[in-house]
């Protein structure tokens, strides 16, 4: 399908900012921002972040310009930020010549107003939802502001678009763009024996219900350990393998011993992107009954891994919470479950596990939804597409050139080449 966009606006180029949220540190938004930096391609984007590279990490190599410049973000002093800043952003512009500014989060904000304002560059932020809710807490704070005032908000789904309209932010300029999914990664595959001896070991034979995440209250982990003691005297034989870190495990693994179901849960730790297919394929059903906790400001504004495990060919059981309803289609590439009630969790798992005809029709469907739906291409040409139309507006107000200190700067560029 033609993107409708024209060889040169397929080539405008934007600058991104995520000052934490970018590899090698992990976690959703991360991924949301590699995944579209890498789809763009270096003609379309360049990134600045404060997130060193790091060769022990995830991949980094996304194909495109990074300056990675903690002094920026995390200088000593506010002079040396601002004096970071400068330097980098001048430098960005006589190089790179980007036409807008993509935000990571709305604590980019500051920054995307102060480039519209000196360099006439329209921006955009990206809302997940967490960070909604904290701009939403007091009125008129500097973060509401950039919500407000951004060209164009990307709410990653419904239930954040509705979010930001709250925040008062127009309609017209909130636009839902999901996260993608790395189809080529992310694909059924045989399981691995030896991965299901490293994690399984005697119980090597047993269902395997997967979660993968970080470790923290919002993700329900404790809910699925709850379900345990009934969802075993259902299918006696069940592990539940819990990928990911945080600061919850040690209370996970406290209410596990409490239950009785302590040797039933397998914490695995971190896994890398590159392993995680090979730990979706071991597995029978993935969860993650995710709640919205929205007096801690706390909720799943999407849930990318539950693309990832449909894209695998797995089923998937998420919470009637946030934007899930986004990210699984209700008995159609898995099942939606009240995420405070572990009973509800435990016949969900139980209905999977012991219908391999459902779970596998539900998987096949998932990986046929994504496939169509998200793949990361389709989302790059989305935004691109977007962000294109944001230019044309703004050549319609103002001509379309850059403001009187950014031609400056390029005229002067011009009189010495950069290196």
């Amino acid at each position: 399908m033609s993107s409708g966009l024209t060889e040169e606006e397929k080539r405008m180029k934007s600058l991104l900012i995520s000052s934490d949220y970018f590899p090698p540190q992990v976690g959703g938004v991360s991924r949301l921002m590699s995944g579209i930096t890498s789809a763009l391609g270096p003609e379309r984007v360049c990134c600045l972040t404060s997130q060193r590279a790091s060769d022990t990490a995830e991949r980094e190599d996304l194909g495109v310009k990074v300056y990675r410049r903690p002094a920026v973000f995390n200088g000593k002093t506010r002079s040396l930020r601002k004096a970071a800043w400068a330097a980098t952003i001048i430098e960005i512009m006589v190089r790179e010549r980007p036409k807008i500014t993509q935000l990571a989060t709305v604590g980019e904000g500051p920054m995307g107003i102060w480039l519209r304002q000196w360099f006439g560059l329209p921006f955009i932020v990206y809302a997940h939802g967490n960070e909604v809710l904290n701009a939403m807490q007091v009125s008129g704070n500097k973060l509401r502001v950039a919500l407000q005032q951004a060209d164009r908000v990307f709410a990653v789904s419904r239930f954040t678009a509705n979010l930001v309209k709250r925040a008062g932010v127009s309609p017209e300029r909130i636009e839902i763009v999901h996260p993608g999914c790395d189809i080529d990664r992310f694909r059924p595959t045989c399981p691995r024996m030896d991965l299901r001896h490293q994690f399984l070991g005697d119980r090597i034979k047993d269902k395997v219900v997967l979660s993968v995440g970080n470790l923290v209250a919002r993700k329900g982990h404790d809910m699925v350990i709850r379900a345990l003691p009934r969802l075993q005297q259902i299918v006696p034989a069940v592990t539940y393998l819990i990928v990911g870190e945080g600061p919850y495990r040690a209370l996970l693994e406290k209410l596990a011993v409490e239950l009785g179901v302590g040797d039933r849960v397998v914490f695995a730790g971190r896994v890398s992107v590159e392993e995680l297919p090979d730990v979706y394929a071991i597995s029978d059903v993935f969860v993650m009954p995710s709640r919205e906790q929205t007096n801690e400001c706390d909720v799943e504004g999407f849930g990318l891994v539950f693309l990832e495990a449909s894209a695998c060919a797995k089923p998937v059981i998420g919470g009637r919470s946030g934007g899930v309803h986004d990210a699984i289609l209700d008995s159609v590439t898995g099942l939606l479950v009240n995420p405070r009630d572990p009973e509800d969790i435990a016949n969900a798992l139980a209905q999977l596990l012991r219908d391999e005809d459902l779970a596998v029709r539900l998987g096949q469907q998932g990986r046929a939804w994504v496939t169509k739906n998200f793949d990361w291409s389709r989302v790059a040409d989305q935004v691109q597409r977007i962000l294109q139309g944001v230019l044309r507006e703004k050549s319609v107000r103002s001509g379309g050139d850059y403001s009187p200190p950014m031609k400056k700067i390029l005229e002067k560029s011009r009189e010495v080449s950069p290196t």
